[in-house]
């Protein structure tokens, strides 16, 4: 599988800039801003048209209703995965938003409905010769990850594990489950 420099590129960028994420304010400031930059919209391939307003998480251009939260995804998934494309479904294990039982949980409704076996028992992964988080596979196209250290962001509380998460979902390969570093890294 071909890795999309783009965006690693980006992943690098925010690693790189040492980004202070104590709050909830400054994460949104600081993603409006990063969000917004040129080479950031390059790499992710966004804002392709040029709008003239610059993007921000609300916005009186679309219309967001509450009730989009409550959407039933699993049918969207289904048909994804039946086409034989990856799903990786990821929480951290500190998040309060989507707590990770329920991320687990879904994703073991959708591997019991698609008659998935469990290809990678739920167990640890690692990265940097520490525990990234745990995971389990179903069906060798099935992923539920847990990230450790990480809250409903991610790759603001973690971005090694996100990335190294990322870069494993990208390019085809299994989360390491043990300490030692596999040659590809």
């Amino acid at each position: 599988m071909v890795i999309p420099r783009d965006i690693l590129k980006y992943y690098a960028f925010l690693q790189a800039t040492k980004i202070s994420v104590g709050v909830d304010v400054c994460m949104t400031f600081e993603r409006r801003f990063y969000l917004n930059l040129p080479e950031v919209q390059k790499a992710l391939h966004a804002n392709r048209t040029n709008l003239p307003y610059p993007w921000s998480m609300c916005s009186r251009i679309l219309n967001y209703s509450d009730t989009d939260g409550s959407i039933n995804i699993l049918p969207l998934l289904t048909r994804i995965v039946q086409n034989r494309i990856p799903v990786w479904v990821f929480s951290g294990d500190q998040d309060s938003v989507v707590p990770l039982l329920g991320s687990r949980t879904l994703v073991r409704e959708l591997a019991h409905d698609l008659k998935f076996p469990i290809t990678v028992p739920y167990g640890a992964w690692f990265h940097k010769g520490q525990v990234g988080g745990w995971a389990t596979e179903y069906g060798n196209l099935l992923m539920c990850a847990v990230v450790r250290g990480a809250a409903n962001m991610v790759p603001y509380a973690q971005p090694s594990r996100a990335l190294h998460l990322f870069s494993a979902f990208v390019r085809g390969r299994r989360l390491p489950n043990t300490a030692r570093p596999s040659i590809d890294e």
